[in-house]
């Protein structure tokens, strides 16, 4: 059985996470780091920052508005972060051209 962990976007916290003294966590691939999102005058995204090991199943859990389809807008390339980066295999994703 898979386990996921779901994040709720509106505190940018995992839900049931360790604590940072638990156990090492491995190496992310997929790392968000302070990410955050206008449009206009609206803060949508404010310092996100999340790592997803390999094989890791998570959720974006959130209400209507917290920025859920902005983050996955964001790890799609369709739109750039305001600031913040974002990390694939370790590697910056910034200016990369979708396809």
């Amino acid at each position: 059985m898979m386990m996921g962990r779901p994040i709720d976007l509106a505190s940018s916290q995992a839900i049931g996470s360790g604590s940072e003294s638990g156990p090492a966590f491995p190496v992310p691939s997929l790392r968000v780091d302070r990410v955050s999102k206008s449009f206009g005058t609206v803060r949508v995204m404010e310092d996100l920052s999340l790592k997803v090991a390999r094989g890791e199943f998570v959720s974006l859990l959130g209400p209507s508005g917290c920025g859920k389809t902005t983050l996955l807008r964001i790890l799609s390339g369709f739109i750039e972060p305001d600031a913040g980066e974002i990390f694939i295999d370790g590697k910056p994703v910034r200016g990369v051209p979708t396809r």
